[in-house]
């Protein structure tokens, strides 16, 4: 390379053309940039008025020898320097329009001498080409007439400058836009690189603007695809990339380079690694253009799924799917929408299945909400699910049989019937997602009056409010404790209507708010307008209603039976049977296969004697802290034994990763359904099981044997949460194994429930006791957070007591969400967190 300091006079001098290539992404100075420049601008003019000798360094330009590079034209690729010559050139051109007024010369003067070459015909008639993006506008710029493309950011840039001259423009000073002319031209100071024809452009660019200048990962993808096609990039840039990202923006690009990841790798893409991701499915072409051409045409294909996705517009029962999740924002879908829509168009999904299919994700998404089940894991599994879906088997069939496995809460007919008439719906979800479902079951009325989601006015009204008068609760009382009826009706379904008379409605009297509802449009307003009387019994009633239209509307999952927690070891010891000779495996993968933790585990495998459980090492490769043989008597090295068995260890005593079988290895084995959706552990994570107390150990043998280890696990990943955030866990010496996450109150400790081996015990009867649950409104309270959980129904006779449900229960995700959301109440009530 050489460099030099120099000048934009010098730089653009003579007959010369700087020529942005295909591979640098679009002008993209923004108001900001631009004000930084131009005050540093100011301030060299405000020097040359004082004859002051100053420069202000612009930074480099760093130019390649280009295509048509000859005697009669000095042609360069501009690597590295774009956006700061595109502005400075602009500003020349707002200088030159700005001074025509007074001096037509000026426009000739400019033109000829920093703009044009007045002896080239197309394209080599302009000094700078940017990309084919910002062409046109830059063009239109050049040859005088940029009203034509103001909103690009080309045309914002030169009107910035117009704007910034007239403000500065003195009357009385005939030099100060002269002076500003000759600080664009010779008082902003650049290093010009230049590289020799030999080197590679498109590495010097990457080097310089991979390490943190600002460039997308879309910018990077492209920039690398066109430096992979010498002889074909301008035929693939206009014919496929071009038309994709005028399609989908800037925006849509980066989702789309994402979800192809995803389509090709399942939940291993990484959207921080988006290109890189690319790099290696351009790497995997082996450098043959066409093949690189290929994979920008499946890129613009997809792309037309995409957005067919996020603006869907024709009038069929697909689109208006895609409508409904595409309102419901239901981003983590798009992977599977795509699949769908990709088979769909190769011929290997019908029309049918995959408006079979979008309905199975849509009542995923719903009954998921109305159940209460939290949406954090929901990324992960449709990326699992993308992968299973082939063509080979009908396309509807496959996901529901995948999203209806146990662990994902696609709640059965029975349980959504249940969350309709008891769950707290209003809570749930986004009030876009709420109105969504209401809107749905307003349609299954047969409405002829469509709800306009975005009409603010339509809001979701509470026929019982929210805050309800005395004539409300006398209403109440005939069927109960009115406040307590009150508090369990409010925001359930069977309550919830849409209206747009929300603030009119208020808290008035339900014979008032019936002549509101009887005028509505809607359907299911006009059959609430019906009723005599609005009550438990009304508001009951609703729901059961409600419940059967949505039935109809989300059908369920498979139901295979019902499924609960294993109560065995019988897989964990089929796994270590299986392990071929010379293998290991860790804590943390047994626990994966099995849907437990590592700690009960460890905890099973020290009391129990199994075949080859000294082959169970922490995920180092080490010997854990607490293995011990079964037989007391027994005092070999376990290290000898395993080196005899075959296994490699390094000189840090660490065994050899190669040997490690993963949980997904054993699912292999075993023949398991579902192994290739098994998630394989980074064999660098830690499952180090720890050095555990005597009384931690007992007690999770206890539950092991009692209740199994997925329940064994649950409580285990529930007590590591607990200790994770600062607090303590106390275990029970009796017996009667048992263990109780504390909390260490103002004045005292507080243990709000106890694990035993088969149940978990809510403390009501010592709580009563300790402040602040002296408190019978806060046991309440407590009561009610708990019994949100599935299966579990603590009876309020019982708030002095000490009433339990079956540890089993915490198995299942969403009772585990509930007990640990009760417990960090717990400590907000006792004034701490249990960090503090």
């Amino acid at each position: 390379m050489k460099a030099n300091e120099t000048t934009l006079r010098n730089l653009i001098k003579g007959e010369i053309q700087l020529m942005v290539p295909l591979y640098q992404r679009p002008y993209a100075w923004e108001r900001e940039q631009l004000r930084r420049l131009w005050s540093d601008i100011e301030v060299q003019a405000e020097a040359l008025a004082k004859d002051q000798v100053a420069s202000h360094f612009l930074g480099s330009v760093v130019l390649a020898p280009g295509p048509d590079l000859s005697p009669s034209l000095s042609q360069w690729v501009v690597v590295d320097g774009q956006q700061r010559l595109t502005t400075l050139l602009l500003a020349l051109c707002a200088l030159r329009d700005h001074q025509a007024a007074e001096d037509p010369r000026s426009v000739e003067r400019i033109n000829e001498l920093h703009l044009i070459n007045k002896y080239k015909d197309g394209d080599l008639r302009y000094r700078l080409l940017p990309t084919q993006v910002d062409r046109e506008a830059f063009k239109a710029c050049i040859e005088g007439y940029p009203n034509s493309d103001l909103d690009s950011r080309v045309g914002s840039a030169y009107q910035f400058f117009r704007t910034k001259l007239i403000e500065i423009d003195d009357p009385a000073d005939d030099q100060d836009v002269r002076r500003i002319e000759t600080v664009v031209l010779d008082r902003l100071s650049l290093v010009h690189i230049q590289v020799d024809k030999d080197d590679n452009a498109f590495r010097i660019f990457e080097s310089i603007n991979n390490t943190g200048m600002g460039l997308s990962q879309v910018d990077l993808i492209r920039n690398y695809v066109f430096m992979c096609l010498p002889r074909k990039s301008r035929h693939v840039y206009d014919t496929y990339w071009l038309p994709m990202q005028k399609l989908l923006g800037a925006k849509g690009l980066d989702q789309l380079m994402y979800l192809v990841l995803v389509l090709e790798h399942g939940d291993e893409a990484q959207y921080k690694d988006a290109y890189r991701g690319h790099q290696d499915l351009l790497r995997a072409t082996g450098g043959s253009e066409e093949r690189i051409e290929q994979y920008v045409k499946d890129l613009a294909r997809r792309a037309r799924y995409l957005h067919r996705i996020l603006e869907p517009n024709e009038d069929n029962a697909i689109d208006a799917r895609l409508r409904f999740l595409n309102d419901w924002k239901a981003n983590t879908v798009y992977p599977v929408v795509m699949r769908l829509l990709e088979l769909q168009d190769q011929g290997n999904a019908t029309d049918d299945e995959v408006l079979e299919a979008l309905g199975y994700l849509e009542s995923f998404l719903v009954r998921r909400l109305i159940g209460g089940v939290t949406s954090g894991s929901l990324n992960k599994i449709f990326m699992r699910v993308t992968r299973q879906l082939t063509g080979e088997e009908s396309v509807a069939k496959v996901l529901r049989t995948a999203l209806s496995a146990p662990r994902l809460y696609w709640s059965t007919d029975e349980q959504f019937r249940k969350d309709i008439r008891e769950k707290a719906f209003y809570w749930q979800g986004r009030t876009v997602q709420q109105k969504l479902i209401l809107r749905r079951l307003e349609e299954s009325y047969g409405s002829k009056e469509l709800v306009d989601l975005s009409d603010k006015k339509i809001t979701i009204e509470h026929i019982l409010p929210q805050s309800p008068g005395v004539d409300w609760l006398k209403e109440l009382a005939g069927e109960g404790d009115p406040e307590t009826l009150h508090k369990e009706l409010v925001h359930t379904l069977g309550n919830l209507t849409l209206t747009g008379y929300n603030s009119e409605l208020g808290n008035m009297s339900f014979g008032k708010k019936k002549d509101f509802l009887s005028r509505s449009g809607l359907v299911m307003n006009q059959r609430v307008a019906k009723q005599e009387r609005w009550g438990k019994a009304e508001i009951t009633a609703r729901a059961e209603e409600m419940a059967d239209r949505a039935i109809g509307i989300w059908a369920g999952p498979v139901e295979t039976g019902p499924v609960g927690p294993s109560r065995d070891w019988s897989l964990l010891h089929a796994a270590l049977a299986a392990l071929p000779p010379g293998t290991w495996t860790s804590y943390g993968d047994l626990a994966e296969l099995i849907g437990s933790h590592p700690v009960p585990v460890g905890a099973h495998l020290a009391g129990t004697r199994i075949l080859n459980a000294h082959r169970v090492l922490k995920s180092t490769g080490e010997v854990s802290d607490n293995f011990r043989w079964a037989d007391e008597k027994d005092e070999r090295d376990a290290y000898d034994v395993l080196k005899a068995d075959g296994i490699k260890f390094d000189e840090r005593g660490r065994a050899e990763p190669a040997q490690r079988i993963s949980a997904r290895e054993m699912a292999e084995l075993l023949g398991l359904p579902g192994a290739e959706d098994i998630t394989e552990a980074d064999p660098a994570s830690s499952d180090d099981i720890g050095t555990i107390s005597e009384w931690e150990q007992r007690f999770f043998q206890q539950v092991g044997e009692a209740s199994g280890p997925q329940a064994a696990g649950a409580v285990s990943r529930l007590l590591e949460w607990w200790r994770d955030r600062g607090g303590d866990v106390q275990f029970g010496r009796s017996a009667g194994a048992s263990c109780a996450p504390t909390i260490k109150g103002l004045s005292e400790t507080l243990h709000p429930i106890r694990f035993y081996a088969k149940t978990a015990e809510v403390t009501f009867g010592v709580l009563k006791k300790r402040v602040p649950f002296k408190d019978p409104e806060l046991r309440e309270e407590l009561r009610r957070r708990i019994n949100e959980a599935p299966g579990v129904d603590i009876p309020a006779a019982k708030l002095e007591l000490y009433p339990s449900f079956p540890i089993t229960l915490l198995a299942n995700d969403e009772v585990w969400d509930v007990v640990v959301a009760a417990l960090d109440w717990c400590a907000a009530q006792a004034g701490l967190n249990p960090e503090q």
